[in-house]
This record gives C-alpha cells, sequence and structure tokens, in this order.
C-alpha cells in the first residue's frame, strides 16, 4: 500500500517546498500523455477559522485546457487534477469518501459517497465550495486547496484531527478533449478499465509532526 506523510503544522501558512512530493506517476492504462505531476498535503492544526486540510497539486501541463467555468460541471472532461481522500476517528467505523476534482479555472466538483454511485454534491449537503486558488504558468499549472475543519466534521464525524485520526485517499492527473486516454494515480488501481472511484485502492495518509 502507498503511504504518505501530512505534516501537521501550527500555521496555516504552509512551507510547500519542505514538504514531501506524492508523485501521480502511475498510468496503469497505457496512457500516452504522461506529464510529470504530484501532489502535497498538510493538515494546519491553528484552533481557528485557518485550521483544516491544505493540499497543492501540480503538473507540468502546457495550455491546461478549461472548458467548463461552473460549480460541479464536468471538470473531469477538461485537463483535470483530483484529490479523494477519507477520515474517521481512531475506533470509528468506515466513512465514504470526498472527491474534489477541478480544472485550472479552477472550477471543481465536490461529493461525497461510498462509491461511484451514489453521490451527493457537497453542495446538497450544506457545505460552500472550497477554497482553490489555481496558478497557471508557461510550463505547468497548479492548485491550492483548503478543506476546512468544520467540513471534516459535518461530512466525516470526527471532533478533531490528529495522529490518530485514519486518513487515506489518491491524488489523480486525467487528460482532456486533447488527450482523452490520461489517466495516471499515486496509488495504483488495479482494474482493467480506468476507474478513480476505488476507495479500497487508496494508498495510507499518515498525520505526523515528525517531518
Amino acid at each position: 500500500m502507498s503511504e504518505y506523510k501530512v505534516k501537521i503544522t501550527d500555521t496555516a501558512d504552509i512551507d510547500w517546498t519542505s514538504l514531501p512530493e506524492a508523485e501521480i506517476a502511475d498510468f496503469p492504462w497505457n496512457s500516452e500523455f504522461r506529464p510529470v505531476s504530484y501532489a502535497s498535503l498538510a493538515y494546519a492544526k491553528t484552533g481557528d477559522m485557518h485550521e483544516g486540510l491544505y493540499a497543492h497539486l501540480f503538473s507540468f501541463e502546457k495550455d491546461p485546457e478549461a472548458r467548463y467555468t461552473r460549480l460541479n460541471e464536468p471538470v473531469y472532461l477538461d485537463s483535470c487534477l483530483e484529490f479523494f481522500f477519507t477520515m474517521h476517528g481512531a475506533d470509528a467505523s468506515e466513512n465514504g469518501y470526498i472527491n474534489i476534482e477541478s480544472n485550472s479555472v479552477p472550477a471543481i466538483l465536490t461529493a461525497y459517497g461510498r462509491g461511484r454511485a451514489p453521490r451527493t454534491s457537497l453542495v446538497d449537503m450544506g457545505i460552500a465550495p472550497f477554497e482553490v486558488r489555481s496558478v497557471v504558468a508557461d510550463d505547468h499549472w497548479e492548485l491550492f486547496e483548503f478543506v476546512p475543519l468544520t467540513v471534516l466534521k459535518k461530512v466525516f464525524g470526527i471532533e478533531e484531527v490528529d495522529e490518530s485520526t485514519y486518513f487515506a485517499g489518491n491524488f489523480y492527473k486525467c487528460g482532456s478533449y486533447r488527450h482523452p486516454d490520461t489517466y495516471g494515480s499515486w496509488a495504483h488501481i488495479g482494474t482493467p478499465e480506468p476507474d478513480f472511484h476505488r476507495p479500497e485502492c487508496f494508498g495510507r495518509f499518515i498525520l505526523t509532526r515528525d517531518i
């Protein structure tokens, strides 16, 4: 099983250059276009409105395609970076998972469920859209995402996030109309056809201050 250490910090001012990178480098379905892509995570334990999960996703993809501009449109048909994850307390039962899918606009698609279907939009759960910021440069594009603790509490029923919290998920890169066969992941997915909605293939995210 893939593992990634998630730094617990006391500040929301994340120094991404100091954190490990999870390479989105597994392309099991013979994708021809495989841009170098990676993701990093941190958890800011600030005790205020800035406490929550921070994610940075990055791809060396030039001129990312972005046809969709509104919330919960099918951005996975554009150049897209995705982060799926689940959490639960140390002694709690398993939960479903959140999917955050975004193009470079950034327009995002977010939902919750235990598998591909049924899934419930987080907006329909009374949750405001995540804070997502994008940067598009000549040779790459990147995303900065923030999921507040208040959202983690409401969706996963947890009271706090610490080293004992079970945390798992996957990062993905998928293509666009120009590169429709691009399907890459961090943790391996062993299905014969592309399918990102495979929580049984999630890797472990280890929350720690020891990085």
